[in-house]
């Protein structure tokens, strides 16, 4: 975000009443906090203004909403507002969270991190480390957050990133991910009989599979099967462990019967 003054346009006294709130632009995952509230009832004459977008003909709260509770329980009927501009993006919440990051109360590790989720969701392509910078969080931690949310299907891996400044990096495959499909074999396939692309289909995500599976060789702390189960335990809890082995068990069941078919022969069971 800018900074302060490129957004400041006016101070105004407003009525209560005509303050405008939208709870989906506080930036704190729990709401205001009611002890912080009557710490601000007890010092309100040394309050800054409410920060306002004007939109629409309203004064739409972005920052105070802790100050507008006090207020509100104090039985004031006006009070002091910046009136700033909507950022160009149109994006309030950014501009909450920012505003709420620089004073007051600081936001919480929840905050920050429901906050980084959020730009995840909306806009993928940005570099963990921007991510980052914007919601007060390490690379790392919002790494492990765009993860999960890949993992889940909540949001779509991205070949290429854009960090501060606009640059732009590609992302290499990580140990254990199937690699990319050739974009020119779907432009291909379209040409092809049905069935002939569900052949091709499976066989490229067999040989994809493949490639992924090979990347278990590299991955450290994997000496035994019971490395991999304990390392899923710790990580992902038992429950989600115990439903990971399910899908596995089904799919590599699936897939070794493919693999017997094509001519692979099983030490374990002599097919």
């Amino acid at each position: 975000m800018s900074k302060r003054s490129a957004f400041l346009e006016r101070s105004v006294n407003i009525r209560l009443r005509e303050l405008e709130v939208d709870l989906s632009l506080q930036p704190r995952v729990g709401g205001t906090d009611p002890s912080h509230v009557q710490a601000l009832e007890e010092a309100h004459e040394g309050w800054p203004p409410l920060k306002v977008v004007r939109q629409d003909g309203r004064y739409l709260l972005v920052d105070g909403f802790h100050r507008l509770e006090a207020a509100r329980n104090l039985g004031l009927e006006v009070i002091p507002v910046e009136v700033l501009e909507a950022p160009q993006d149109g994006d309030l919440r950014a501009l909450a969270f920012s505003l709420n990051a620089q004073h007051g109360r600081p936001l919480s590790l929840a905050d920050r991190r429901a906050f980084a989720e959020r730009l995840l969701r909306n806009r993928p392509y940005l570099a963990d480390r921007e991510i980052g910078r914007r919601c007060g969080l390490s690379g790392n931690t919002v790494g492990a957050i765009r993860e999960r949310l890949e993992e889940s299907a909540q949001i779509e891996q991205t070949a290429e990133r854009v960090g501060r400044g606009g640059y732009r990096h590609t992302i290499e495959r990580r140990a254990g991910e199937l690699p990319d499909s050739d974009p020119s074999e779907a432009i291909t396939e379209l040409f092809k009989p049905q069935e002939r692309r569900q052949q091709k289909r499976i066989a490229r995500y067999l040989e994809r599979l493949a490639i992924a599976l090979d990347d278990q060789y590299r991955l450290g702390g994997w000496e035994t099967h019971e490395d991999a189960a304990e390392a899923c335990r710790k990580a992902l809890g038992g429950e989600r462990a115990a439903e990971l082995a399910q899908r596995l068990g089904n799919g590599a069941h699936n897939v070794l019967m493919a693999a017997v078919a094509l001519g692979y022969e099983d030490a374990e069971t002599g097919e």
